[in-house]
């Protein structure tokens, strides 16, 4: 039977990428939304806050504004509810322990959406990483920037917790805990620059560390460029579009060695969307996927409060 999934805050983000999936998947029926005066769901049920969190749904996704996740992140496990949020999971650790405890005491699985960790790229360049043959991994260059977006946009509303560094700089920091497994970066290695006009807009990283350097660069007002770039003693790899992919179009990873290019091409038909939420549907009672997903999201924490200490250039 079809777990039951309440959703809160459905979006632009929502409607295009998670909805199409849910319909089609295996695991989750949509059974209702927290009501919102700006949209009109027809198709299902809709409910006040006071109603919705009466019901009884196994499960609750997240996609409001940042400022709201703690609120409804709490509202949630009170009532029982699973929890998948949209990144940011939380932008501030203020009620951190509070979730985690009630997420053992209550059995609960607490979820950030990171989808792109689920694509086979980035299993993929997770492998190659850990093959000796290229020797030692020295420099990693990593972009997440865009142009700019309507103005209207809640990214660009401080009141709502808006912000490019929680929507482009999140996915870059999110290197350290699930690619690299790496929160103990130095703050004393970390250096970098936010341009601000109210919010942060745009800005970069440069992680200063003796074994291995990172150049993170994200933001809004440029260029589209989502990519990774891995620098060995004896080769490089390159992946456009590893954090948002193009649906139904391929991707592929290139291997410069040797003086030869080599492309190994992925499987356009995976949706890492649909893979995340399988994944979810197969493990989320299991006490070993409950507790990776804590550690994953006090680390994200860990690290954000590292980069959010930052040089502001207003």
């Amino acid at each position: 039977m079809k777990k039951s999934l309440g959703i809160i805050g459905p979006g632009y983000h929502f409607e295009k990428n998670i909805l199409p999936i849910l319909k089609g998947n295996k695991f989750f029926k949509i059974s209702g939304i927290l009501r919102n005066k700006k949209k009109n769901y027809k198709r299902f049920k809709t409910f006040s806050e006071k109603d919705f969190f009466k019901k009884k749904f196994d499960f609750v996704y997240i996609s409001c504004p940042n400022k709201l996740h703690e609120k409804y992140i709490i509202k949630s496990l009170q009532n029982n509810f699973h929890v998948i949020c949209e990144k940011p999971f939380l932008t501030r650790d203020h009620k951190l322990k509070k979730i985690l405890s009630l997420s053992r005491i209550k059995k609960r699985l607490v979820f950030e959406a990171l989808m792109y960790t689920y694509h086979p790229i980035f299993y993929k360049i997770k492998n190659l990483i850990s093959q000796k043959k290229r020797g030692k991994l020295r420099y990693v260059i990593s972009n997440f920037r865009f142009p700019s977006l309507n103005k209207n946009n809640n990214r660009y509303q401080k009141n709502l917790g808006g912000g490019f560094f929680y929507d482009a700089a999140i996915y870059l920091i999110s290197l350290e805990n699930y690619l690299f497994n790496n929160i103990n970066v130095s703050v004393k290695n970390i250096q970098q620059l936010h341009i601000s006009k109210k919010i942060d807009l745009r800005g970069y990283f440069f992680i200063n560390d003796i074994k291995l350097k990172r150049f993170y660069f994200w933001g809004e007002g440029q260029n589209y460029t989502n990519n990774l770039e891995l620098f060995f003693d004896n080769s490089s790899i390159f992946v456009d579009k590893f954090y948002s992919k193009i649906k139904n179009k391929s991707s592929s990873i290139k291997i410069f060695e040797n003086n030869k290019i080599k492309v190994i091409k992925i499987d356009h038909k995976i949706d890492h969307f649909k893979e995340m939420f399988d994944e979810i549907g197969r493990n989320y009672n299991k006490d070993i996927f409950q507790n990776f997903h804590r550690l994953k999201i006090i680390n994200q924490i860990k690290l954000i409060n590292k980069f959010s200490h930052n040089k502001i250039l207003d």
